[in-house]
C-alpha cells in the first residue's frame, strides 16, 4: 500500500455553551481534519488536529504549513509502514498537532490494512473496550458551576474535573465548597488549575485546598510548563495528589519529572505528545515507575477523541480519561467511533479507528 495524496479541511464546531479555563474561553472547536489517500481507493486514513496555541502553540496556518511544506513531501508516494511514524517526529521540531493529525491518520492506515480496530492492532488482546470518562466544569460562578455540576451528575458522570487559578485562591475555595456541599458525597472532585501560578501561589493554594479537605482527588498543573523542579517538589509537600498536564509533552520531559518526583498522576494528550507513537513511548516510562495515567484532550472532536480512545484501551498504566469535549458541541462530525452512555465511552468494532470516514470527508470537504 503506497501513500497517494495528503488533503486538510478546517470546519468549526460550536459548543453549547462557552468552556472557560484560567487561560482561555472557548466557544467553538476550530478542527483541521487531514484524510491520508492511499492507492487502494476505498483505504483511507483519517486524524484531526486543534490549534491550542496557548498550551502548544499551534496555529491553524501553522498545522497547514506543516503539513504541506513537511508532511506531503515526506510521506507522499512512499509505502505505508510502522517507519513512518517515527520518521514524522523527526523531520521537524515542535508542531505536535500537525504531527498528531498525521499520526492518527497513519495508525488508522496500519490498522485497516491488518484489518483490525486500532485499539487491538497497537497491542493484541486488550482487556476493557470501555472506560468512564470525567467531565469538566468551566469557570464560572460558583451558582452555575453547581448548577452544571449537579447536571453532568444527573447524566451519569461520578467525576468533575473543576477549572481553578483564574481568581484568587478564596474564590476557588467557595466554588469547590459549594460543589462539594450539593454533588452527592460519593461523586469525585478533580481540580485543574492550567499552570495558573507560580511556586509561591500554588503552595498557597494547595495549602488552603488541603486544610479545607474537600476531599479533592487531585490538583492539575499548578505551575508552569518547565517547573520540573517545582513540580516535583509539590508532588511530595501536599495531601492532595498533583497531575502533570502541560508540563508532559515528550520523553524529555517524562524523564524529567521522574528525575524531579513529579509522579504522582500523568495527563497524556496526543496533541501535546504529537500523537500515538510517541505516547506509547511515554506511557512505557509511566509503566516502569508504576505512574498512574489519565489520557486526556484539548477542545477536541470525535476523530482524535476516538483515536485518543483507542490508545487509552492498549495501554495498561491508564486508569482514567478525559474525553468530555464530544459532549460539548451541538453537533456531532463523523458516525462510529467512540460512544457514550452517560459517563461510559466504547470504541466501535469497525477497523482502524472504526468512523466512517466518506460521511466525515463529505460533510467537512463541501
Amino acid at each position: 500500500m503506497f501513500i497517494t495524496d495528503i488533503k486538510y479541511y478546517r470546519y468549526e464546531t460550536p459548543l453549547k455553551k462557552p468552556f472557560k479555563t484560567a487561560l482561555r474561553t472557548v466557544e467553538v472547536i476550530e478542527s483541521i481534519y487531514v484524510f491520508i489517500e492511499t492507492n487502494y481507493e476505498d483505504v483511507i486514513g483519517v486524524g484531526e488536529a486543534v490549534p491550542t496555541y496557548v498550551i502548544t502553540g499551534d496555529t491553524k496556518g501553522g498545522i497547514e504549513a506543516a503539513i504541506d511544506e513537511v508532511f506531503k513531501p515526506l510521506l507522499i508516494n512512499r509505502p505505508l509502514t510502522k517507519d513512518l511514524l517515527d520518521e514524522i517526529h523527526q523531520v521537524i521540531v515542535g508542531n505536535t498537532s500537525a504531527k498528531a493529525a498525521i499520526d492518527i491518520a497513519l495508525y488508522d492506515l496500519l490498522a485497516q490494512e491488518a484489518e483490525l480496530p486500532l485499539y487491538q492492532y497497537i497491542k493484541h488482546n486488550p482487556g476493557n473496550k470501555s472506560l468512564e470518562t470525567c467531565y469538566t466544569v468551566s469557570l464560572n460562578d460558583a451558582d452555575e458551576m453547581v448548577e452544571d455540576g449537579l447536571r453532568y451528575v444527573e447524566d451519569g458522570f461520578n467525576h468533575l474535573k473543576i477549572k481553578v487559578g483564574k481568581d484568587d485562591v478564596s474564590t476557588d475555595l467557595n466554588r469547590l465548597q459549594a460543589l462539594r456541599s450539593s454533588l452527592p458525597s460519593e461523586v469525585i472532585l478533580s481540580a485543574d488549575a492550567n499552570q495558573a501560578w507560580d511556586e509561591k501561589g500554588a503552595r498557597h493554594a494547595l495549602k488552603h485546598f488541603d486544610e479545607a479537605d474537600l476531599n479533592i482527588e487531585s490538583i492539575e498543573q499548578p505551575v508552569g510548563r518547565y517547573e520540573y523542579k517545582v513540580l516535583g517538589a509539590l508532588s511530595q509537600a501536599f495531601k492532595i495528589p498533583l497531575m502533570v498536564d502541560e508540563g508532559l509533552f515528550s520523553i524529555h520531559d517524562a524523564e524529567r519529572l521522574v528525575e524531579v518526583g513529579a509522579t504522582n498522576i500523568w495527563n497524556i494528550k496526543l496533541m501535546k505528545t504529537g500523537g500515538i507513537h510517541q505516547a506509547l513511548k511515554i506511557h512505557d516510562i509511566a509503566k516502569g515507575e508504576a505512574i498512574p495515567c489519565m489520557v486526556g484532550c484539548m477542545m477536541e472532536t470525535h476523530v482524535s477523541v476516538t483515536a485518543a480512545l483507542h490508545f487509552s484501551l492498549a495501554a495498561e498504566q491508564v486508569n482514567r480519561v478525559d474525553f468530555d469535549a464530544p459532549l460539548m458541541v451541538v453537533e456531532r462530525q463523523v458516525e462510529g467511533g467512540i460512544t457514550y452512555e452517560g459517563a461510559k465511552v466504547t470504541v466501535s468494532e469497525g477497523t482502524g479507528l472504526g468512523i466512517d470516514r466518506e460521511s466525515l470527508y463529505k460533510k467537512v470537504s463541501s
